[in-house]
C-alpha cells in the first residue's frame, strides 16, 4: 500500500509540473512542485515500517511460533521450516520468546534491539528438551 500511495503522489507531481510547464509564469511552477516534493517528503516518512526481527530454530520442528515483547506490546511470528520472522517492530529493546513444541522448552532471548528499517538477525537459536 505504501508503494501506491507515494506511487500516487508522484504521478500527481509529474501532472502539476507538465501543467504548469505549459504556464507561462514560471513563479507558480515552482511554487507548486515545491509544494508536491514536500507532500512527497511527508508521505515517505509517515509509512516507515519499523524493522524486523529474524532467526533461526534448531531442530526445525521444535516451535511453531515466536513473540518478541516490547513491554505491554506483543508481536509474533510463524516459524517455517525453521526460519522465522517477525515484522513492522518499533524501534526499542525486546524479549524474544521461542514458544518451543513438545518435548522442547521454551527459549528466551533479552536484550534484542531493534532500530527502525533494519533486520535484527538473531541467529541460529538451539533449543533445549
Amino acid at each position: 500500500m505504501k508503494k501506491s500511495i507515494v506511487g500516487t503522489l508522484v504521478l500527481a507531481a509529474m501532472v502539476i509540473g507538465f501543467s504548469a510547464f505549459n504556464n507561462a509564469d514560471a513563479r507558480i511552477s515552482n511554487a507548486v512542485d515545491s509544494a508536491a516534493v514536500k507532500a512527497i517528503d511527508t508521505a515517505a516518512v509517515v509509512v516507515a515500517d519499523g524493522g524486523t526481527i529474524t532467526g533461526k530454530i534448531v531442530p526445525g520442528d521444535g516451535a511453531a511460533e515466536v513473540e518478541a515483547a516490547l513491554g505491554e506490546e506483543k508481536l509474533k511470528g510463524a516459524v517455517s521450516e525453521g526460519t522465522f520472522t517477525i515484522p513492522a517492530a518499533k524501534s526499542g529493546t525486546y524479549t524474544v520468546t521461542i514458544l518451543g513444541k513438545s518435548p522442547y522448552k521454551n527459549a528466551i532471548i533479552k536484550d534484542v534491539k531493534v532500530e527502525e528499517g533494519k533486520a535484527t538477525d538473531l541467529g541460529e537459536i538451539k533449543l533445549e528438551q
